[in-house]
């Protein structure tokens, strides 16, 4: 009887596994599914090409990049030919000469399409030193959506006070049309407010900025080498963060499975009961025959 027990529960167990992994698989291809019915790209991240796969996204993007250069006149003029390949253009630009030593330097905020802008960060560093680099993006999408929705009402509310002004006679319903007339007037503003905002928000995500600070040097300034310390608490600070996000993982794994988790174990206590029991109260019978 102990194998019969013992053959069923092992049977559960590999029925609930292969359901598990069925279910995961059918997930999977529903998820799959889906995506491409909504266009959805559900490829791993790879490295940025210029090309923004959430393109439905308002992402404005800046960038402040150091470089050198130890031939001033040619990489200015680099730079230069760089802005106009990219189809940018610049929309700050200052030349200045160091007190000290005679160095020139260079500032400017080029404004760069957004398609292109690892592009020319790749440009940047051919045709000088990037001693320093930095990169962030501002998601104004949330703000972007309710201005349009907000647009799109103020647009309706001004239809309806226009159909309403043309059926009012302005002679004998002069106050009513004139407080008609200054509403309009009011909507339109707050109309043509929202549409320079989302002008504003257009221009802003479609070119990048750029703001470059580029300095004379007669020799390159050589990559300053992390000491021990640093990189011990950098290696430190990477596992804990890695822990923390397979933790999450985890969690989420074990709430997904948890249903089936819950439905197995109830299942197999229902079985062991039905089964345990009566094979108890038949050994204890069979005992009590025996010793009479």
């Amino acid at each position: 009887m102990k194998k019969i027990v013992f053959a069923i529960l092992a049977s559960l167990i590999v029925l609930s596994v292969f359901t598990s992994c069925a279910a995961k698989s059918n997930q999977g291809y529903v998820s799959d599914a889906r995506a491409a019915e909504n266009g959805y790209d559900y490829e791993y991240p790879a490295e940025e090409t210029g090309t923004d796969k959430n393109s439905d996204k308002k992402l404005i993007k800046r960038y402040s990049v150091t470089t050198e250069t130890k031939e001033y006149d040619n990489t200015a003029a680099a730079l230069n030919g760089a802005v106009s390949d990219f189809g940018g253009y610049f929309e700050r630009f200052s030349e200045s000469n160091a007190r000290n030593n005679g160095e020139r330097r260079l500032n400017a905020t080029v404004r760069i399409p957004a398609a292109a802008s690892d592009e020319f960060l790749s440009k940047l560093r051919e045709i000088s030193n990037v001693t320093s680099f930095e990169k962030n993006a501002e998601d104004v999408t949330g703000a972007y959506v309710d201005i349009e929705a907000r647009l799109q009402t103020l647009e309706a509310e001004r239809e309806g006070l226009l159909n309403m002004i043309s059926s009012v006679d302005s002679a004998s319903q002069y106050d009513f049309w004139y407080k008609l007339h200054e509403t309009i007037s009011e909507k339109e503003q707050d109309i043509a407010a929202y549409k320079a905002q989302l002008k504003n928000y257009d221009d802003l995500s479609s070119y990048s900025t750029f703001t470059i600070y580029m300095t004379e040097v007669k020799e390159y300034t050589e990559p300053e080498k992390e000491d021990y310390g640093v990189r011990v608490r950098n290696a430190f600070t990477e596992s804990w963060e890695r822990f923390a996000e397979s933790f999450k993982d985890f969690t989420v794994s074990f709430i997904r499975a948890f249903p089936r988790l819950l439905t197995f174990a109830v299942v197999t206590c229902v079985i062991f009961v039905c089964v345990f029991f009566p094979i108890r109260a038949a050994r204890k019978r069979r005992n009590k025959m025996l010793n009479k």
